[in-house]
């Protein structure tokens, strides 16, 4: 399938997670649904179905003191569909493995996952209109049995407040909480901004954020030491 990157289809595609965010779902399914008991979270979520890939939208309300703004001034698209994602074998991803879009608390570190798969350190899951989504590959209708190791979120990702960084962590498997590796952003190309393992997003003009993946990691398996 060709991917035709306009800036009407962009446009397009910000007006449809606008009306999301609204709270006008338009999906696959006639109704939200609750999130599977395979995806471990400790945050209430709920799970919506669009036209590629499922969501997973955190309904907890944004902590006391982050700094709010007009979320439709940031609009960004997490991208993995230029080089596909290798799992620790050295193949592409299955389909169905998750991937979290986490916040850094403010140290600049991509602090390693608890023991149950939550981010660690003052990491924590983004906020804004999703921060899951599960990896599904680029064609359409998506196979649920393919091997891409390809995404990307079709939604923007709206953040709720400005000036932090985000990056995405993928787990080889669809259980947070049981998945034996993970890997973390390496790299990100955000059409004229390219940098490191984090992102800083910006106000402007609707943007893909291209992720490229560093080395698999296996899982904690224990609580860290204080």
């Amino acid at each position: 399938m060709k991917l035709i990157r306009s800036h009407s289809m962009q446009w397009f595609a910000s007006l449809w997670i606008i009306a999301i965010f609204s709270g006008l779902v338009f999906a696959q399914t006639p109704s939200v649904l609750e999130a599977s008991p395979s995806v471990a979270t400790p945050d209430t979520v709920k799970q919506v179905s669009d036209w590629r890939n499922l969501l997973l939208f955190d309904s907890d309300p944004v902590p006391p003191g982050f700094p709010q703004v007009n979320p439709y001034n940031i609009l960004a698209r997490m991208v993995g569909w230029t080089v596909p994602v290798l799992d620790h074998t050295g193949q592409p991803h299955q389909h169905g493995h998750l991937i979290q879009l986490i916040v850094d608390g403010g140290n600049g570190i991509q602090d390693p996952p608890l023991s149950d798969g939550t981010p660690g350190g003052d990491d924590s899951m983004a906020y804004g209109n999703f921060n899951m989504m599960v990896l599904q590959g680029l064609e359409e209708p998506p196979d649920p049995k393919g091997r891409s190791g390809l995404f990307y979120s079709l939604k923007f990702f709206i953040p709720y407040f400005p000036n932090r960084a985000h990056y995405l962590r993928i787990w080889e498997g669809d259980n947070i909480a049981t998945a034996p590796y993970y890997q973390d952003t390496s790299e990100y190309d955000a059409e004229n901004d390219r940098g490191g393992t984090m992102i800083t997003l910006q106000t402007g003009q609707p943007m893909d954020v291209q992720w490229t993946f560093g080395p698999s990691k296996p899982r904690p398996t224990a609580p860290p030491k204080e």
